[in-house]
């Protein structure tokens, strides 16, 4: 049984700004406290099948593997530990018209999902920490990527 968490907020600013934000993945411990540290492993930047090892607030050191990439909208990446696999996604995409400033603006979606042997009792011990930890990366995003849109504007 997979146990998933989504969650998708508006932000605004534009999609290209968001984006460079989110796709800065070693600089994600500056904008979130969900991020202890990023650390690209074999790749200079953000690639399909780079692998990165995260470090998080009361969770156990793990090493995540990008299996989706969309320049520019989206990329997912997994994880996986002895009867668990722990998948999460990050989704840009821009939303249609103009804010009532005149801004451009966007949704950001973020998702992860457990599934395998081990995912319900993983999800009793972690899941209220995983998710909050999920609300927190949202949340730094979102503030960050509209203070870069406010000193570009």
């Amino acid at each position: 049984m997979a146990h998933a968490y989504r969650t998708s907020a508006r932000v605004d600013a534009p999609a290209v700004v968001v984006w460079q934000v989110l796709s800065d993945v070693e600089r994600m411990p500056s904008w979130t406290r969900s991020m202890t540290r990023v650390t690209l492993l074999d790749a200079s930047a953000l690639a399909l099948g780079a692998r990165v090892e995260i470090e998080q607030p009361g969770l156990p050191r793990a090493t995540w593997e990008v299996d989706g990439l969309t320049d520019g909208r989206s990329f997912s990446w997994s994880s996986s530990t002895p009867g668990v696999r722990t998948g999460a996604a990050h989704l840009v995409s821009p939303l249609p018209g103009a804010g009532s400033d005149g801004a451009e603006a966007c949704d950001v979606t973020l998702v992860v999902a457990q599934s395998g042997m081990l995912a319900g009792l993983t999800n009793l011990a972690l899941g209220s920490r995983m998710r909050e930890l999920v609300d927190a990366e949202l949340a730094g995003l979102r503030a960050e990527a509209e203070r870069l849109a406010r000193e570009k504007g």
